[in-house]
């Protein structure tokens, strides 16, 4: 891999043999530069890298090894290999595992044959940029040799205001960004391109007055480089005389950037510290290993009623009533340089009173003695809260103990007032143990600062709903729905949280991901293969069938992303607006495998509702009454809806329904009604066709739940009850406009 512009031999792995070799096509007709060979798996893969591959382009979900793993094993041996992830199952977590993984690239399949030319500019993109690094990394290692040798430049230059070089040697280019005979040649001017403006002047003045005195000089100056960068030099040299006349300058320059900085920065520490010293909201001071105060802030003075000169030279006990002259002695003796202790303790104003404080104590050796700085605050607040808190969470345990659900009383400063039996149940912890812990210790997901966010936007606009993950003293992570709101008791705000148990819905979820990744690898690709060959057939044929296949093509990429929608969002009523029922019910029934089933339309009118899920709806009880109507056996019909979800790839024709079978769409108060006159479902498993995964046979089960949540979507009720025949009646009420 050397030539940017050159040949590009990539290696296609996936485990589609059509789809590999159709990919192979379009890209070697993209981008004449690039050569595809297709491997059918990871292992064939893995023996032909030492063939010399340039990038590796894969898909994600392959047997025995998915691309994710693939990526690892080519990342051990071959870090620097472009490999980009070409995948039909695209999701947040794949993306970032591959980008964990040192992927290059990552690109989701999409419909259509556009998609080969982005994935060929991605393959010519990844080659081009790791050969330019190849030939930037050769370049550097030279350079870095010939910086070994000479860590500046040296000149000599005519002594005029802009100061013309005469010969430059050493680093001039990686100082000015300038080659050497740029400047030498008179092409580019040292005091007029490179001089920085506002040093120009003083330059002259300083170089000229020490040369006059000494004969030579030493300054420190900024330059701008050829690419407007500022750094800092440091330069010495000395006149040149030739018959007591001054003739010339030489002299050596190197760059002292980094240093100037590092001055600045400290300039700028040293300042920052003595400010937040004096203007700290705590009290500070440093004392020796006698106990001796020799600095202390403002705060300190003013919180103790002393003078600062008062203060310099007392003892920290005659301040600090809790501890002696010993009991300090020992402490300070057991701490090394950097260690640091925190302790409470009582201190005294000058008057006499005294007040709690929180005290930090750290060593700071100086020069030839330890010291030790004091942090203290005055916790008189903090003493008299906890009071008040320990006084009311008896009060607020008394309102939240018997509920179901877990439940917290939570201050405004993140910390556990009050918690419920049902908290200390499933959390496993003591209530003392969670009273001694904030949202944050029980909640691995969310940090402090989020939480401390949450409270102040629940104090501003009221009530929060959100998912988080609670993590029990055994480390199981439950997954809750928690809804938060301000509440105002006993003259005072704070905040009461219910936690529901949200298992159940996202194991729903999970399985609803996995679908869709059933959906996009083994529908997705082998669409794509239909597509691709319909194009390349159209090239060398026309027929009037080929339009009639691309449009069944366009209709199953539809519902492909219909089921993706529904399984990975649960967008499933996007944009309701009025619609003919009659219409969408006439239209869904067009485009299920009926036989010799009836249908009849017993209904009028519009209703509010998205056109396509609606129409989703209906194919989905279409084909679930049609095919457990028949009378063909179980293996005949292993995709019916109840078994499998609508949409899955089921073409006309898949199922040979028997005869007899009636479906009637009518009207209710409130909604409609989808029935038919079939065998019907008994009434202890009514209930269970809505869950997800439910089926009486070999198939997937998402049908019925989907009819389920584009109900719910929509803001319907659905009940299944037994039809005047005897058979399934599925109802629809709350539905607007009916």
């Amino acid at each position: 891999m050397h030539d940017p512009g050159g040949a590009i031999r990539v290696l296609h792995v996936d485990d589609d043999p059509d789809l590999a070799d159709l990919t192979a096509t379009y890209l070697q007709r993209q981008n004449d530069r690039i050569a595809v060979e297709t491997a059918i798996g990871a292992d064939e893969a893995l023996d032909r890298l030492d063939d010399g591959v340039d990038c590796i382009v894969a898909d994600y979900e392959m047997p025995g090894c998915s691309g994710i793993e693939l990526l690892e094993t080519v990342r051990a041996d071959y870090p620097d290999l472009p490999f980009i992830l070409y995948t039909g199952k695209g999701s947040e977590e794949i993306a970032s595992d591959a980008i964990s993984a040192g992927v290059t690239d990552y690109l989701q399949k999409e419909g259509g044959t556009s998609q080969y030319a982005v994935l060929a500019n991605r393959v010519v993109n990844a080659v081009e940029a790791v050969r330019s690094e190849q030939l930037l990394a050769r370049r550097t290692r030279r350079l870095e040799r010939l910086i070994d040798n000479l860590p500046g430049m040296v000149y000599r230059c005519r002594n005029e205001p802009d100061w013309p070089m005469e010969t430059v040697e050493g680093e001039v280019e990686e100082l000015t960004g300038y080659e050497a005979d740029t400047l030498e040649r008179g092409d580019v001017i040292w005091g007029e391109e490179i001089l920085h403006p506002a040093d120009r002047e003083e330059m002259w003045e300083r170089v000229q007055a020490s040369i006059a005195d000494e004969g030579t000089f030493e300054v420190n100056y900024r330059i701008r480089t050829r690419d407007g960068e500022t750094r800092w030099m440091w330069e010495r040299g000395r006149g040149v005389y030739e018959d007591g006349d001054l003739i010339a300058i030489e002299g050596f320059i190197t760059d002292v950037t980094e240093r100037e900085h590092r001055e600045k920065r400290l300039e700028e520490t040293t300042a920052r510290l003595e400010a937040l010293f004096e203007q700290s909201p705590d009290m500070i001071n440093v004392h020796d290993a006698e106990g001796t105060i020799y600095e202390p802030n403002a705060r300190l003075c003013e919180k103790l009623g002393y003078e600062r000169e008062a203060l310099i030279g007392m003892k920290v006990w005659e301040i600090d009533c809790s501890i002696d002259s010993e009991s300090a002695a020992e402490i300070w003796a057991r701490m090394e340089p950097g260690d640091s202790r925190r302790f409470e303790g009582e201190y005294e104003r000058a008057d006499g009173s005294t007040f709690p404080v929180e005290v930090h104590i750290r060593r700071i050796d100086g020069d030839d003695e330890p010291l030790y700085a004091v942090i203290s605050r005055d916790i008189s607040e903090r003493r008299q809260r906890e009071r008040d808190l320990e006084r009311v969470r008896e009060e607020y345990e008394e309102l939240i103990d018997g509920m179901n659900d877990t439940v917290w009383v939570i201050s405004t400063d993140a910390e556990f007032l009050a918690v419920n039996d049902a908290a200390v149940e499933r959390l496993g912890y003591s209530r003392e143990e969670l009273l001694e812990m904030g949202p944050h210790d029980i909640d691995p997901e969310t940090d402090p600062d989020e939480i401390s966010a949450l409270i102040e936007g629940m104090l501003e606009d009221g009530t929060q709903v959100f998912e988080t993950v609670h993590e029990t003293r055994d480390g199981e992570r439950i997954p809750v729905e928690i809804s938060s709101s301000p509440i105002r008791y006993r003259d005072e705000t704070v905040i009461l949280s219910v936690g529901r148990d949200i298992s159940a819905r996202k194991e729903r979820e999970r399985r609803l991901e996995r679908f869709a990744s059933i959906v996009s690898h083994d529908l997705r690709n082998p669409l794509n293969v239909a597509e691709g060959r319909l194009e390349l057939a159209a090239e060398e044929c026309n027929s009037e069938h080929l339009g009639h296949v691309g449009d069944a093509h366009e209709r199953m990429n539809a519902l492909i992303d219909s089921l993706l929608s529904l399984a990975r969002e649960g967008e499933l009523a996007a944009d309701p607006a009025p619609v003919d029922v009659a219409d969408v019910v006439e239209s869904a029934w067009a485009t299920v495998a009926t036989g010799d089933a009836e249908l009849r339309v017993a209904v009028e009118g519009t209703i509010a509702a998205d056109r396509s899920r609606l129409s989703q709806l209906f194919e989905n009880l279409f084909r679930n009454a049609v095919e457990h109507g028949s009378t063909t056996s179980q293996t005949e019909s292993d995709d019916a809806v109840e078994h499998g979800a609508a949409d899955d790839g089921t073409q006309p024709g898949d199922v040979a329904p028997g005869p007899g079978v009636t479906v009637t769409v009518g009207e209710l108060d409130g909604g409609f009604f989808v029935a038919d006159d079939g065998p019907g479902v008994p009434e202890n498993e009514r209930e269970s066709v809505f869950e997800t995964g439910y089926s009486t046979g070999e198939g997937i089960g998402f049908g019925l739940p989907i009819v389920e949540q584009v109900a719910e979507a929509h803001g319907w009720s659905v009940r299944l009850v037994e039809s005047e025949g005897g058979g399934a009646r599925f109802e629809f009420t709350g539905v607007d406009g009916r």
